[in-house]
């Protein structure tokens, strides 16, 4: 099988990504997820921009929801990270047997895995909405929105672990073909759903995303079916109990840290959320965190996951291809590629910070923190680019074991602590928690860089 495999690479688009240019791998694999992460990113502000609509309250729910959210899709993360790292490496040795096996048991897993999800999800859901201090108010228009949302966790975390399986093999452009027919599903349902005519307020959001999601994955299931990789949909008699637990481990072992790597940033940002409900005005406090957080992922993060996805594939590949040289060159070209970047982001949140929140709420105190928080959020956006780079680079190497430690160090031993003391010891307000933020970040940036010069990644087995 790996003869075969052997063959085909010769006629195969995405041959670039082990041979010749590493600046035209970069571009091969950068472009489709840029734009993909663009689609997401104009996704996240139909929700943002409608929930504004329907008001603050509204607003304050979907940034405590967008939390909760992201903290039960961890499972996804964990499955997605070794995914890419395993069939990357496979699909760079010409290993097509193992590439194969990965992404069956990854897609099974994820089914499995996105059932778990949203079920304990809809049953801790409400609780976790009312313990992250949100006024009554905004934890019932919160259970409105998750109770559907949670539903659309298993059909996405299938999705993630399929768009994952394309990535790895060099094909970024199935994942980008996705989430464009997703996101115009999802701007039109939650302009429909929730404005008019149907009206459902805040739980059309949810609806809007459950059915996208399941259409997405019916989408990427059948160009899955008529790829090189179409035997992992074959599962009949494939199912071994010491195979999947032996797959199981593999996975797990590269993304379980990556998903705790996630977690201490989803997590402290749950904490960071009760922080926020100390201080003075606490619902504007965390309307403008979430506002400000999916417009910053919008313009300079979600650019840069893109990058660091598209890393992790070319470090994979190529190092499954015994090129460890040429994997440590890409990280570096994309790692600089993304803080240019994210220096032009830094500038116009910096400069436009007004302007900016003007566009997502009229209120005048969520306007006044959101404003605020770009300001301080700005400064570090190069830092924030090296940081998600080149641990996404090490991610794909399946080095995700030290990315986790330093990660959860820095996001929550030293950002909740300086937070609070900043907010409500010095009763700074937001603006101590807008700074412990951002100086974590310089941190984690710098300690990627150093850990990332060592190369110590290079040498993971997988």
């Amino acid at each position: 099988m790996s003869v075969a495999l052997d063959d085909t690479i010769e006629q195969r688009a995405d041959d670039v990504i082990i041979r010749g240019s590493t600046w035209a791998a970069i571009w091969h694999m950068s472009w489709p997820l840029l734009l993909n992460m663009c689609t997401i990113s104009i996704a996240s502000f139909a929700d943002v921009w409608v929930a504004g609509k329907l008001g603050s309250d509204t607003q304050a729910a979907i940034g405590i929801c967008g939390q909760i959210g992201f903290f039960m899709i961890m499972l996804a993360v964990a499955l997605s990270a070794g995914t890419t790292a395993l069939v990357s490496r496979f699909w760079g040795a010409g290993d097509f047997k193992g590439a194969v096996d990965a992404a069956r048991y990854s897609l099974i897993f994820a089914f499995i895995f996105g059932c778990v999800s949203g079920g304990i999800g809809l049953l801790v859901a409400r609780p976790l909405v009312r313990m992250l201090g949100a006024a009554p108010g905004v934890e019932e228009q919160g259970w409105q929105y998750l109770k559907l949302d949670l539903l659309s966790h298993i059909p996405f975390t299938v999705l993630w672990v399929s768009n994952s399986i394309f990535r790895a093999k060099g094909d970024a452009r199935v994942p980008m073909m996705t989430w464009i027919l997703m996101t115009t599903l999802i701007c039109t349902l939650d302009v429909g759903l929730c404005l008019g005519p149907v009206k459902m307020g805040i739980a059309g959001i949810g609806l809007a995303w459950l059915i996208a999601g399941t259409v997405g994955v019916i989408f990427s299931t059948f160009i899955l079916s008529r790829s090189e990789l179409k035997e992992c949909l074959s599962f009949r008699g494939k199912f071994d109990k010491a195979q999947s637990k032996e797959w199981l481990g593999r996975l797990l072992r590269i993304g379980i840290p990556a998903c705790i790597q996630d977690l201490s940033w989803v997590g402290g940002n749950f904490l960071l959320l009760i922080i926020l409900a100390h201080t003075h005005d606490p619902t504007s406090a965390q309307a403008a965190w979430g506002v400000g957080l999916r417009v910053e992922e919008m313009i300079g993060g979600m650019p840069i996951y893109a990058l660091s996805m598209a890393v992790g594939t070319i470090v994979g590949q190529n190092l499954g291809a015994k090129q460890p040289d040429r994997a440590v060159r890409a990280g570096w070209q994309v790692a600089s590629l993304g803080a240019a970047f994210n220096l032009i982001v830094a500038v116009v949140l910096f400069t436009f910070a007004r302007p900016i929140a003007g566009i997502m709420s009229s209120d005048p105190k969520v306007l006044e923190y959101t404003s605020d928080y770009f300001r301080w959020v700005g400064i570090c956006q190069p830092f924030v680019a090296l940081w998600l780079i080149l641990f996404g680079a090490m991610q794909g190497a399946g080095y995700t074991r030290w990315p986790m430690i330093a990660s959860t160090i820095v996001l929550t031993a030293f950002r909740l602590p300086l937070a609070w003391y900043l907010s409500v010891n010095l009763n700074w307000g937001p603006t101590g928690t807008w700074a412990g933020v951002s100086i974590s970040v310089f941190i984690v940036g710098a300690l990627a860089i150093w850990r990332f010069n060592t190369g110590v990644w290079k040498e993971q087995k997988v």
